[in-house]
């Protein structure tokens, strides 16, 4: 019998990159600012739109930039369509940012050339944290921050439905959170937002150094949201935040020089990331980028927990100076599990057992399988069934190579 889940309306997330521009730029069209929208349908009551709106030259980016590797700038385009114009109207909108340099109180800035038309972008509220994640900490050639210095005023959508003190709290903690991850501006007035809300989000953004906890809790959302993906099957927009995630850490790990929480948080929020982006690509067939990931999350695990100078001891040996394969295997899996229990179970026994079992998958290596399963089983915090997701990954890996090899061959035949 259908679940409910099968009669779901189709998620905007859920569409190709493709189509979802194709809305973008209906949305920013000439007609749909000046009359009604005619394709009511095109956005359903269930998507809530974010509008940002760009009045600053520093947050230009000019097409040269997308082909550089400089890994000072980080570029927060993703999803978006970004259309110059006077302003725009987006069906349901539920907040508008906008980000610019405020002219002095009483004095009018004369310009040498007239100001340019700001560029707007639309953005889902779910994707509202990792536009924002990357525009915070995108920075120039000299490794400016192209944000610094400027201002921000945030006006939210008042909501028709009466709502109670508890759901305000709850949708304006939703929409306003992904803007704490602003630092270094002059200043930022929201209206529309609790007084509590207002000022302590204000204070924030101004501040001329980064919280740790924000970058972790970042980081930590965008993995959930590329999880959340998976999950549903939509690989390519888990693939989005997997390396907007990554980005994130590598900028706030290298640039920043920042510990996060714990010492070990840098290092086991690389292995994580890796391993995600490992398992995501898996599914997509994508097995080159999978191996370079699975091989970039061991070492972060080597690193972290130390398998290579284990605390259990040195490996078996019996009276030949050998070990049996069996034997060799259980010393690894106590290792790694010892290892795991050093730095409090940031990197798990079970996740490392995980990414041998990837790397078994896209090398064809038999005794990575048997190392991620034992993994698995020895771990005192996996559950039961923690080797069934590997087994079923595995299954329908071999599956989709299956058709493709059956399809390889009725193209081989009609050749002949």
């Amino acid at each position: 019998m259908p679940s409910k889940s099968d009669f779901a309306p189709l998620s905007f997330l859920s569409l190709p990159l493709i189509a979802r521009d194709i809305i973008y730029k209906e949305l920013l069209s000439v007609n749909s600012t000046k009359t009604e929208k005619p394709y009511p349908d095109t956005c359903r009551s269930s998507n809530s739109f974010i509008v940002i709106e760009c009045a600053a030259p520093e947050l230009d980016q000019k097409k040269g930039e997308f082909g550089k590797e400089d890994k000072r700038i980080m570029l927060f385009k993703v999803t978006l369509w970004p259309k110059r114009c006077e302003t725009v109207a987006i069906p349901n909108e539920r907040m508008r940012v906008w980000l610019g340099h405020d002219d002095p109180v009483g004095k009018k800035k004369k310009r040498k050339t007239p100001a340019s038309k700001p560029w707007f972008c639309v953005v889902l509220a779910e994707e509202l944290r990792n536009v924002l994640a990357g525009l915070a900490v995108f920075q120039n050639e000299n490794g400016t921050y192209r944000t610094f210095g400027l201002s921000a005023r945030v006006t939210m959508t008042p909501t028709k439905a009466e709502e109670t003190e508890s759901k305000r709290t709850t949708r304006e903690a939703k929409l306003l959170d992904p803007l704490l991850n602003f630092r270094f501006l002059k200043s930022m007035k929201i209206e529309g937002a609790s007084d509590d809300n207002m000022r302590y989000i204000s204070e924030q953004v101004c501040r001329q150094k980064w919280d740790n906890y924000q970058v972790y809790s970042t980081i930590t959302a965008l993995i959930q949201a590329g999880d959340n993906c998976f999950g549903l099957g939509h690989h390519d927009a888990a693939s989005g935040y997997y390396n907007r995630a990554h980005d994130y850490a590598i900028h706030f790990i290298s640039n920043e020089k920042q510990i996060i929480i714990h010492p070990a948080d840098p290092v086991a929020f690389l292995f994580k990331i890796n391993l995600q982006r490992a398992r995501n690509w898996i599914e997509q067939d994508n097995f080159e980028d999978a191996i370079d990931a699975t091989q970039c999350a061991l070492s972060a695990a080597e690193m972290l927990s130390q398998t290579n100078e284990p605390s259990v001891g040195p490996p078996p040996l019996d009276e030949h100076n050998g070990i049996s394969r069996g034997r060799f295997r259980q010393w690894t899996c106590e290792c790694i599990r010892d290892g795991a229990a050093k730095f409090g179970q940031r990197i798990k026994a079970e996740d490392i057992g995980c990414a041998y079992h990837y790397r078994s998958i896209t090398e064809q290596a038999i005794e990575g399988r048997a190392i991620g399963i034992g993994c698995c089983v020895i771990s005192d915090a996996a559950p039961k069934d923690a080797p069934r997701p590997l087994l079923e990954l595995d299954m329908r890996t071999m599956q989709r190579l299956r058709i493709h090899d059956s399809d390889d061959e009725w193209e081989s035949d009609g050749e002949g």
